[in-house]
């Protein structure tokens, strides 16, 4: 009895506070509308003229919204919204269609734009009815002002009903009105530059808020070496890749990711081929053989490849630039470093995610080729040059007209019965670039499950993707998966593991990507349609092989599956006191295999040819971590850090070449039929190597009154590829910062939000060589003695070195941080200097040694560049939102020493590998190009005619002839000779980026742009020695003004058969500067209301286009890679984001 009293009083109550509700509510919005009397008035006094029949009120409401720009805001079910109802007004005021349409049963107030519905009285809600009210959205206004910092009214400010879409803005004097559609709500209050502000509503119906200035993003934590840190707190030079923006970006290729994010990081395209890399330098080259790839970390651990890591389990990439915040890394940061940090699992229900895209791909430029016409008169030109005029009778073999042109066209081509003369007659015109590429495609798809409690948090993710290539043949496979486990065991310790698997599939081309010289008036296919090994007929040669051939008879391919797990436990030994444990096991198998078959021109002799090799690499790694932290006071606090490291790394390669294969059907899996495996003297091959680093390190952090900021940092390093006496190396850095915005004199400029200056000051090492350079290396070698096969030994040609040491860099940087207009406009400018010595070269030793070389610490070299970066937040509000993001990076390199030295032992030029004091590392050493000879006499008189002059390799130089190359006499001294020879820098002189971002209420725009000037490549089709035939290496079909005694052209020389003395080769010399509009995006995200009938939690659609525009002068597919490089692509692709 007592139970069904105390339900009988619950319900009672229940029912009055709804009924109370109700009242308050009606009282409050008749209170509201007196208060805006004459708005409200005028929105109910607007006419429409309405003629439904049998619709829903829904429906007619949406119709009056529609005509009226009204907006009706109600409960479905109190109204009856699904009633059908049939009415006919015309210019009917909207009280008077109200009244109409509810019969005097609904309530209807004016408040802002809207038109608020609910029952006359409470006698209209149902016990039915009430219990749903259990769960009912009350609808009410809460109104108030919004203020800054000092009291004045903030315009502009976004407020949004928490969970939901419902949301406005303040109005000039930062006065707001917003309808709320839940009895619980939470407003949240977001103004660019000050801190979000979430307040309940409960019964308030005046709600002023005064916002704070936003030291969250001061206070963002950044990942940096071994340990977390506020980003207000960093003292070096540590930047932030956006990760939400980019991953907005379809790709699989983390190191394009990269382009252009962040100034001072330069990535350019190292194979566009499917499964290709690209290449990352962090503040240009330092080392000329040690190399320059920055070290990457993956939560924490070494990797090998960055596009080992699935983008979609990223979720932050930071840059280490300075060798204060690489010092910590040591030996392996020379480079810089990136810090990836992968998604982790989140407390509460479980999230699925779902990311598919599909990618159509094609050549981003064509080349600009002769038309049929075009290259018949081209080689008749060739054909004139090389050949006497002797006027001859028409008919006769040879014979050529007072011009010089052959009078029997098929002489021009070879003779009458070449291929080439069979095709131009027939006329068969082959555009060699559609006849050997396609069109690519690519497609994605990524799971992720996340979820957890507050013990346990799981994140996983699966992820397939298949490319082909451009070439037939050419593609690539991929499949990842991950599983990252958080697990808290108690207040005091906690376990983490990180699992990754990968496998992937590489199908490479195996032909000649040179199709492109290769003369039109030949072709894939015979007269019969059948295809041809070389398309030169009784002339054919190496260059002349039909790469359709070639791709049909070869097999190229690549797998790889990586195995990654590492553990983390931490155990809080005291409350400031931390001990964590690093542990990580690396597996990576890679089977490579060749076949080249009895058909194929490298196998015909052989009765074809296999190559299978297997490489294993195998890594560990243990670390332990002390972390103590203290504030000694409010104005003191520092921060320890030590660490002790074992690092092991370990690979081993396994190859073997067979020949006289049975048959061709089993490729090269079957070698084991191969009746010949010494084909090579070198095979079978095996190697192994290992290298092993221990480290200890120390970081100390201090803060005084968090304005003045110091770091110190101090590694050693033990290396086991360097002998005895140089295994180990020191390496310090020290920081320090100054927040100048906490200083009083600045603080009073309310223009500046942040201002801080760094500065540090330390060095890094490199390690990057072979093991055993410093022992005698011993060769094995097979050989024949009597007629009789034997194996054995032989010592290298590298004289071995003892006293080998580390290359260390040491960099100066000096920075600043600002924020600015409340942080609308933030960025940072670096400038800094780098040292690098002892750089590791190989350089020639005398041959009385019995050794041809040896690897010394010989060179050095100095960095130096500026780096500006700055993001403007120009629009944010509710409905749309507008950054731009500019990044500029101007840098310069020269060698200080060669490693070699003149007879007074003073450094010199080391000319033989274009090394050069006082040059950068990476240059072009050679003539110039002054135009073209327009007459013999001028030629003849030159420089470089009969004067005497020569010039290695383009000799003779005697013989030179109107329409020849013109090289510009440097020093003036009326002869060209090596000594006109000039050095060209082939690194840009700066780069940079603009992107931006576009919102408009759930569209979404990006579009980003890159920038690259003063760079300058060799032109591989544009370096040969002369203008020849199809048996050459040049340029055939690729258009051209060329010289001719008709055509006096000052850009390219006279046509020319024979292997003469034009000078080609600085033709090649390229200015590869360009502007790329790199990505071209658009997004839509469907609104929570239509997923929510779906269950779904979120979902965006997207078409992106990528390389759709390129402005240059370089004369290749690609301003980054010569035109024989697998051409790079342009592509399209259309995908969708789903999350449940």
């Amino acid at each position: 009895m007592t139970k069904l009293l105390f339900y009988q009083k619950s319900r009672l109550l229940f029912f009055m506070r709804i009924t109370l509700a109700n009242i308050f509510l009606s009282s409050m919005l008749i209170t509201i509308g007196y208060a805006a009397d004459v708005h409200g008035q005028e929105i109910l006094d607007r006419k429409v003229t309405l003629d439904v029949t049998n619709k829903t009120v829904k429906d007619v409401l949406l119709e009056i919204e529609a005509k009226a720009n009204v907006k009706f805001t109600y409960r479905p079910k109190l109204v009856k919204a699904n009633k059908k109802v049939t009415l006919h007004v015309t210019e009917a005021t909207i009280s008077q269609v109200l009244n109409e349409l509810f019969n005097a049963g609904i309530s209807y107030e004016v408040i802002g734009d809207q038109i608020v519905l609910v029952p006359l009285s409470s006698e209209d809600v149902s016990e039915a009815t009430t219990i749903e009210l259990q769960n009912a959205i009350f609808v009410f206004s809460v109104a108030g002002k919004i203020t800054d910092e000092n009291g004045a009214g903030l315009p502009g400010v976004n407020i949004v009903e928490k969970n939901t879409s419902n949301g406005t803005t303040s109005d000039s004097d930062g006065k707001y009105v917003i309808n709320v559609t839940d009895g619980n709500a939470t407003l949240v209050f977001s103004f660019i530059g000050y801190a979000t502000q979430e307040v309940a509503v409960g019964s308030q119906t005046t709600l002023d808020v005064k916002m704070t200035l936003d030291v969250q993003a001061l206070s963002e934590v950044v990942v940096v070496g071994y340990g977390e840190q506020k980003r207000s707190d960093i003292v070096g030079s540590v930047a932030s890749v956006n990760v939400e923006n980019a991953l907005k970006i379809p790709t699989t290729n983390i190191s394009e990711m990269l382009r252009g994010s962040v100034p001072g990081v330069q990535v350019t395209l190292g194979s566009a081929r499917p499964g290709g890399t690209s290449n990352i330098l962090i503040r240009g080259v330092r080392s000329i053989q040690g190399g320059n790839s920055p070290l990457v970390i993956l939560d924490g651990f070494p990797i090998e490849n960055i596009n080992d890591v699935n983008a979609e389990d990223i979720a932050s990439v930071e840059i280490l630039k300075d060798a204060s915040a690489q010092a910590i890394y040591g030996a392996r940061a020379s480079n810089g470093v990136i810090l990836i940090t992968t998604k982790k699992g989140k407390s509460g229900g479980v999230k699925v995610s779902l990311h598919s895209f599909y990618t159509t791909q094609d050549l981003v430029k064509n080349f600009d080729l002769f038309t049929a016409q075009e290259f018949a008169q081209y080689r008749r030109e060739a054909r004139r040059t090389n050949n006497p005029i002797n006027n001859g009778v028409a008919g006769a073999p040879g014979s050529t007209d007072a011009k010089g042109y052959f009078i029997n066209d098929y002489d021009n081509f070879g003779g009458a019965t070449s291929p080439e003369y069979l095709n131009y007659a027939a006329g068969n015109f082959a555009n060699w670039e559609k006849a050997v590429l396609q069109s690519a495609n690519s497609t994605s798809h990524t799971v992720t499950l996340n979820g957890g409690n507050d013990n346990t948090k799981i994140f996983s993710s699966f992820g397939y993707f298949k490319q082909s290539g451009l070439i037939p043949t050419s593609g690539y496979e991929r499949g990842a998966f991950r599983l990252n486990i958080d697990q808290k065991i108690n207040d005091r310790a906690n376990i983490s593991a990180n699992l990754n698997l990968l496998t992937d599939n590489q199908d490479r081309e195996s032909t000649n990507l040179d199709f492109i010289t290769i003369s039109p008036f030949t072709g894939p296919y015979d007269l019969n349609g059948n295809l041809v090994n070389n398309v030169a007929g009784a002339n054919a040669s190496s260059s002349t092989i039909n790469p359709l051939w070639t791709i049909r008879e070869a097999d190229e391919n690549s797998k790889t599956n990586l195995f990654n797990i590492n553990v983390v436990a931490s155990y809080k030994i005291l409350k400031n006191l931390t001990y964590k444990i690093n542990t990580l096991v690396s597996r990576k198998f890679t089977d490579d295999g060749s076949y080249r078959s009895r058909l194929h021109v490298e196998g015909v002799a052989s009765n074809g040819r296999a190559t299978v090799a297997n490489s294993i690499r195998k890594e560990y790694l243990i670390e332990n971590i002390l972390n103590y932290t203290i504030n000694l006071n409010e104005n003191h606090s520092l921060d320890f850090t030590a660490v002790q490291s074992v690092n092991e790394i370990a690979f081993t390669k396994t190859r073997i070449n067979g020949t006289n294969l049975p048959n061709d059907i089993l490729g090269y899996d079957g070698i084991a039929g191969a009746l010949n495996f010494t084909s090579d003297p070198n095979d079978p091959a095996r190697s192994e190597n290992q290298r092993r680093l221990l480290s200890f390190m120390g970081r100390a952090r201090y803060s005084y009154k968090d304005k003045y900021l110091l770091t110190l940092t101090a590694r050693q390093d033990g290396s086991s590829v360097f002998a005895k006496n140089n295994k180990t190396a020191f390496f310090p850095a020290i920081a320090v910062a100054w927040k100048l915005h906490q200083e009083d004199f600045i603080n009073q400029i309310s223009a500046i939000n942040e201002l801080k200056l760094r500065a540090s000051y330390g060095s890094v090492g490199n390690q990057a060589i072979n093991p055993y350079q410093t022992l005698g290396v011993v060769g094995t070698n097979n050989y024949i003695f009597g007629g009789v096969l034997y194996g054995g030994s032989i010592p290298g040609n590298t004289l071995p070195n003892p006293n080998l040491s580390w290359e260390t860099s040491t960099t100066f940087d000096v920075g600043i941080d600002f924020g600015l207009l409340k942080n609308r406009i933030t960025g940072s400018l670096d400038y800094y200097s780098t040292n690098t010595k002892d750089l590791l070269l190989t350089l020639p030793v005398s041959p009385l040694t019995g050794y041809t070389q040896s690897i010394t610490n010989g060179g050095e070299s100095k960095n130096s560049g500026l780096e500006l970066g700055i993001t403007g937040h120009i629009i944010k509000d509710n409905n749309m939102s507008w950054s731009v993001t500019t990044s500029f990076t101007s840098l310069n390199n020269e060698i200080v020493k060669t490693g070699l030295v003149d007879a007074e032992g003073k450094p010199r030029d080391d000319v033989n590998n274009n090394r050069f004091i006082g040059s950068p590392i990476n240059v072009i050493y050679s003539h110039v190009f002054d135009g073209i000879f327009q007459t013999d006499d001028e030629a003849k008189n030159s420089p470089q005619g009969t004067r005497g002059g020569t010039v290695t390799p383009w000799q003779p130089v005697t013989t030179l002839t109107a329409g020849a190359i013109r090289l510009k006499d440097v020093n003036g001294d009326g002869v060209i000779t090596l000594t006109d020879r000039v050095i060209t820098r082939t690194a840009p002189n700066w780069f940079g980026s603009v992107s931006t971002n576009l919102r408009f209420r759930n569209f979404d725009f990006v579009a980003d742009f890159y920038i690259v000037q003063g760079a300058v490549r060799s032109n591989a089709y544009f370096n040969g020695f002369n203008e020849g035939g199809y048996n050459t290496s040049v340029r055939n079909g690729i258009k051209r003004d060329y010289w001719t005694p008709e055509n006096p052209s000052n850009t390219s020389p006279r046509p020319n058969f024979a292997a003469s003395a034009n000078n080609i080769g600085v033709l090649g010399i390229d200015d590869a500067s360009y502007v790329r509009m790199r990505t071209l995006s658009i997004g839509y995200t469907i609104p929570a209301t239509i997923l929510a009938k779906a269950k779904m939690s979120s979902a965006r659609i997207y078409a992106t286009a990528t390389n759709l525009l390129t402005i240059t002068n370089y004369k290749s597919y690609s301003p980054e890679n010569n035109p024989n490089d697998f051409p790079d692509t342009k592509g399209f692709t259309f995908g969708v984001v789903l999350g449940f």
